[in-house]
This record gives structure tokens, sequence and C-alpha cells, in this order.
């Protein structure tokens, strides 16, 4: 069982990566940037706007196609923002297609040099309180990993104390994203430093998550040969 993993960190646009997958961030409902008036988006471009840019309306299609929570399931789940919503989950975003702490494919079409998409949807930060804004016991309901729970809690380094239960779901989507990438089949996997950018996240929060979720899989058996963290770039935010 190969229990090893090449990381890099690359500067550049996740957009222009060769990796054959790529994990991009999203929204629940999978629309890309369709609030313009969510205050987070102004004067600002988003991973997740860039890679659609360069995909093109071939991947707006195929992320509307994919199926939604029934309502009532979706009264049941967190949203990955959870106040100053009104005005933002209505209309096209009001959908559930992708779960807070969770990932979905797609193909990578247009510009994209890449056959796989990975959307991964991660929590917003509210002001970079992490941690402080959601009840632990819906997330870990909704990430599908619990604190004492024995993937949580493989190979755990001391660190991760700093992190409060909350976390799981931002841990929740690096874990499923590059399961996903790993399952794939794929060589390698480029991804930016999910939720540190509109979402709001601390860089060295969502670097630690993301390597601690890397762990996990490596110790199971399921991680990426290579994974490229991409940060910088004049797309990135």
């Amino acid at each position: 069982m190969r229990r090893s993993c090449i990381i890099r960190f690359r500067r550049g646009s996740l957009e222009r990566s060769a990796a054959p997958v790529l994990i991009t961030p999203a929204n629940d409902s999978l629309v890309g940037n369709e609030q313009p008036m969510y205050w987070r988006f102004i004067n600002r471009r988003s991973v997740d706007g860039a890679i659609r840019s360069a995909a093109g309306p071939a991947l707006e299609a195929e992320c509307l196609a994919l199926p939604t929570l029934p309502k009532e399931e979706v009264r049941r789940v967190r949203r990955d923002i959870t106040r100053w919503t009104s005005g933002v989950k209505e209309g096209n975003s009001a959908p559930v297609r992708c779960p807070t702490g969770r990932s979905v494919v797609t193909s990578a079409p247009g510009d994209l040099d890449a056959a796989h998409l990975v959307h991964a949807v991660a929590p917003d930060s509210e002001f970079g309180y992490e941690g402080l804004y959601t009840g632990a016991l819906r997330d870990e309901e909704v990430s599908n990993v619990h604190q004492d729970s024995p993937a949580a809690n493989l190979g755990r380094h001391p660190s991760w104390l700093q992190f409060s239960p909350p976390d799981q779901l931002l841990f929740g989507a690096w874990h499923s994203a590059l399961g996903t990438a790993a399952a794939l089949g794929a060589a390698s996997v480029a991804a930016p430093l999910l939720g540190a950018g509109v979402k709001g996240w601390r860089p060295t929060t969502a670097t630690a998550l993301g390597l601690e979720a890397l762990v996990q899989l490596l110790l199971a058996g399921r991680a990426p040969q290579e994974v490229h963290l991409t940060v910088g770039g004049e797309p990135q935010i």
C-alpha cells in the first residue's frame, strides 16, 4: 500500500495548470459567481470564476444538470454561507447540488488543460472567526467526519487541537476533494488553498486542514500521488 505523496507549492493560476485533475472551490449551488451583489465579490475575482471563464458555457450546463437535494433536505444541511444570505441564496442559488464539506466531479471543458474538475464546497469563515459560527453536530453530519471517529483520529497531529469541531466542514471539503481526485486515478492534482479566498479563511488554517486531510488519506492508502498547491497568481485570491 503506497503511503507517500509529493507536495509542491506553486505560484500561478489554477486555470493554467496542466494537472489531470483540478480541485476548484465552489458554492453549494454550483452556479459560480452568480451573486454579484454578495459583498465579498466586489472588486475581486475568485478562483471559481477564473475556472469557469476558461471552461466556458459547457461547464455551467454540466453543473446545472447535476441533481439537487430535495427541499426538505436543504433545510437540514448547512449552507456554505449562513448569514447575510438575503438576495444570495435565492433563484439559481437556492438549490443545493453539493453540500458544504463535500465535492462533486465534472469534466474540464473549454480551455482547461485537465480531464476532470473536482468542485469542493468550503464553508464561510465569517470574518475570520473560524469555527465559531456553526454547530458541531450538524457540521459533523455533513462532513461525515466525527471528532471521535477513527477517520478523525487516525494519525492526528497534536496541532489539530487548535481547530474547533465546526472546522470539520473545511477539513471535509479537503478530504472529499483529495480522495475523489485519487479515485479518478490521476497521477497529479492541482488545488488552491480551499476557503482562503472569497470564503475568508486564513491561509495558514486552510493549508493546515488540507495537509491534515492528505495525511489521513495517505494513512488509508487513498491519497493522490502528487499534489500541487497553487498559490499567488493574479486571478487567485
